[in-house]
């Protein structure tokens, strides 16, 4: 502290109070750098909360795949005796028959399989027991309740006394009567009967395949439900599936497999399914660099990407598969 004289007195002199320019210089840098670390803590906070949102979105998307497609492969066949008779096309040129499923492989993109079972897990719509027989090339249907069944029609209707079986299209319901028409319906192609007290039941029969042109940057499950209905969505960002058959081939069959093949040409022999799925990101993340694997026999891509992916692999028993052709 330093002194100066005033009037004849001697009084302490303060120096003027502040900062100097070194310390608010120190202290805007030591702010800058606490900001820049609180940045960047945030940014990859957000990184990361991004990134697992995606993650789990996927995931979410390839179990509801894997869910849908388990459950028909392991019902394919269920509540059909023995084959029944579909117009040609259907499932490929030639085939005018199916009673459980038909594979449709491909070696550059990804499988496609078709399933038919008899559908009677809803409580709302069981099977019915027809009231009257059906004639052969019937135009209509009387059953005991037509309940549950679109009076616009449009739905795939199996009709089995436990021995045949046919498949049929509805044009129209009523209270009682299920009228039939569309290319499903009883023609020269239809030449069975069925007694009074046969099941009257609806059908499932549904085409799965991979939707990658629509949008190609976001490949889709889709379920195609063979009756002249519009392909459903099941689930997004699905870039893969491919399927592999395991074949009991001995005679007689005793349901131990003996060879797996991409491209079964007996479905009865079938017993097993290798499904394999692969689900992406919906959107490719900057700084990653992935490459789709190979899965089943489809080589892998030859173009990086930014797209995260996860596989699913699993086995399914087809309970249903071993009667009929």
């Amino acid at each position: 502290m330093t002194w100066t004289r005033r009037n004849g007195d001697t009084v302490p002199r303060h120096p003027e109070a502040g900062f100097s320019l070194v310390e608010v210089m120190a202290a805007l840098v030591i702010l800058a750098i606490a900001m820049i670390a609180v940045f960047a803590t945030f940014i990859s906070q957000q990184k990361s909360f991004t990134v697992q949102s995606r993650v789990a979105e996927m995931q979410q998307n390839l179990r509801q795949a894997a869910e849908f497609m388990s459950r028909d492969i392991r019902m394919a066949g269920y509540g059909i005796p023995d084959n029944v008779t579909i117009p040609n096309n259907v499932v490929a040129t030639g085939v005018t028959s199916l009673r459980s499923l038909y594979a449709n492989d491909s070696t550059t993109g990804p499988d496609q399989i078709f399933i038919l079972y008899l559908f009677d897990m809803d409580a709302n719509q069981p099977p019915l027991d027809n009231a009257f027989a059906v004639p052969a090339s019937a135009t209509s249907i009387t059953a005991s309740s037509a309940t549950g069944f679109a009076t616009a029609g449009g739905e795939l209707v199996l009709v089995t006394d436990g021995t045949t079986a046919d498949l049929y299209q509805t044009s129209a319901a009523t209270a009682t009567t299920l009228t039939l028409g569309g290319g499903y319906t009883a023609g020269a192609w239809h030449t069975k009967s069925y007694p009074a007290g046969s099941t009257v039941a609806k059908a499932r029969f549904v085409r799965y395949f991979i939707d990658s042109t629509t949008d190609p940057a976001h490949p889709m499950l889709m379920v195609d439900r063979l009756a002249g209905l519009e392909s459903q969505p099941l689930a997004d960002d699905i870039e893969d599936v491919q399927l592999t058959y395991g074949l009991d081939t001995s005679t007689p069959a005793d349901g131990v497999i003996d060879t797996w093949t991409a491209s079964p040409t007996i479905p009865s022999q079938i017993r097993q399914v290798r499904l394999q799925l692969i689900a992406r990101t919906r959107f490719p993340e900057s700084g990653w660099s992935e490459t789709r694997p190979a899965l089943g026999n489809r080589a892998a891509g030859t173009t990086p990407d930014g797209y995260r992916r996860r596989i699913y692999d699993a086995v399914i028993d087809v309970r249903n598969s071993g009667a009929g052709a």
